[in-house]
């Protein structure tokens, strides 16, 4: 493959990711704050919305994962999915920031919420499992893998530095004083971006076949088992279990940080005026992403992951001091860390999935490439839940502009300490559990694209 063909692979392999993580974003960032706040609606509500809702969609992951790995169409098995899910999730997107008054009845105003919330959240699944599923497809060397992890990456900061940055800047302009106005606008622009992306990578990406292909003395790998085989295979992949459980703590984590970024700055440091900046700040996240290349010469997966969860820690902790130097510094080194960690996460499924096949010779990319799907939803669902019951228990108030010394409490532990608790609870994880060798992944691999160079030479 040439130069310019491995960069337009990259490219809009890393535009799926960019495309769900403009939504993604928005509600991670600010649903929470625009129901809330805009919408007033109680926070426990909400909290309580997000956590049902992850119950209900946990582990639609997996089911697409399964249906990934079954589906036969001349597109490939994961590329139809942008097509028949990332055009949905963009008429989603812009019905989430479309709330009717309904005649001023509460009741109908939160079911609507309810059902649009619900259904968006399951075709999210849909739209963004194949983008971890289809890696594996892309190519068959461990180096470009990473390279494509990263570039991915690359561009879901790039997107969610955009959105941090201009979302509230924008909801204004556009809706002036009129923010509900502001943020249906905003809205429909986003959605019709989403499909735009999630289009050209349907229409630009390829999968390529023979890399499931095996030498004729080689065990027979396993594939188009049934959910039920499919889900055995994957819980006897202790590594896969192990990085499983990692990524559930990593989202949740990630996402009570997120939903609670706006309200430490609005109420702990009574400077609204930086959410914009403070959030944009997640484009120095790249500086991690671009890292991994060259950190995975010199070090192991896991270790490279262990390294970003300590560092984030550090991160985090310095934004506990009450100085604006020290909150944006704090930041940063938080946000290159978490660029590294979601970096390496997806090379490390991807190396799950090569131990799948080289160590219990089963084929099973779509069911394995899920957890990141599992993993976001789960941590939806509890960092939803206990950003909302926090606030909620906190006693915090929406009208109010100066909140009670309790709320401050609540919002400080979420954003700050929950996430440090839960990123060194990863690390400890890693460092006694997760004893994945991807250098032997890679030396098999190797052997077996040898062997079938020789025979079919």
């Amino acid at each position: 493959m040439s130069k310019a063909q491995l960069w337009k692979q990259r490219f809009f392999y890393g535009s799926t990711d960019l495309a769900g993580n403009l939504i993604w974003q928005i509600v991670g960032l600010y649903l929470l704050f625009y129901y809330t706040t805009v919408m007033g609606i109680s926070p426990a509500f909400v909290g309580t919305l997000f956590f049902v809702v992850r119950i209900i969609d946990a582990f639609d992951g997996v089911v697409y994962g399964f249906l990934i790995d079954h589906t036969h169409s001349k597109y490939g098995k994961a590329r139809p999915y942008f097509l028949w899910f990332g055009i949905p999730l963009g008429i989603l997107t812009m019905l989430l920031f479309f709330n009717p008054s309904f005649g001023g009845s509460k009741f109908f105003q939160l079911a609507w919420i309810s059902l649009v919330y619900t259904l968006f959240s399951l075709v999210y699944s849909g739209a963004n499992t194949p983008i971890t599923a289809i890696l594996p497809s892309l190519t068959k060397d461990p180096d470009e893998r990473t390279n494509l992890a990263s570039a991915r990456m690359v561009m879901t900061n790039i997107g969610t530095a955009v959105i941090g940055a201009i979302s509230l800047p924008m909801v204004a302009k556009l809706g002036g004083k009129n923010a509900e106005k502001g943020w249906m606008i905003w809205g429909i622009i986003i959605g019709l971006a989403i499909i735009i992306l999630f289009f050209g990578a349907f229409a630009n990406l390829r999968e390529k076949d023979d890399i499931v292909d095996q030498s004729a003395d080689a065990p027979e790998i396993k594939g188009h088992l049934s959910i039920g085989e499919s889900l055995k295979g994957a819980a006897k992949n202790k590594p896969w279990v192990i990085l499983s459980l990692s990524f559930i703590l990593l989202q949740t984590f990630w996402v009570i940080r997120m939903q609670t970024a706006v309200y430490y700055l609005t109420y702990v440091y009574r400077r609204a005026d930086l959410v914009g900046a403070f959030n944009g700040l997640v484009i120095v996240a790249v500086i991690g992403n671009i890292s991994i290349p060259f950190l995975s010469k010199f070090m192991k997966h896991r270790n490279v992951m262990i390294l970003s969860m300590a560092v984030f820690a550090i991160g985090e902790a310095i934004m506990h001091f009450k100085s604006i130097p020290l909150l944006f510094a704090g930041n940063i080194i938080a946000l290159i860390a978490m660029g590294a960690a979601f970096s390496i996460s997806f090379v490390m499924i991807a190396d799950t999935v090569e131990y799948a096949r080289s160590e219990m010779h089963i084929d099973e990319p779509g069911i394995l490439s899920s957890v990141p799907m599992v993993g976001a939803k789960l941590g939806m669902g509890f960092g939803g839940l206990v950003s909302g019951w926090l606030l909620s228990w906190g006693g915090f108030q929406a009208s109010a502009k100066i909140q009670g010394a309790k709320a401050l409490t609540a919002i400080s532990t979420s954003f700050v300490w929950l996430p440090i608790v839960l990123a060194l609870l990863i690390l400890v994880i890693l460092f006694f559990f997760y004893q994945l060798d991807e250098d032997e992944i890679a030396s098999a691999k190797a052997l077996e694209t040898e062997k079938l160079d020789d025979e079919d030479a």
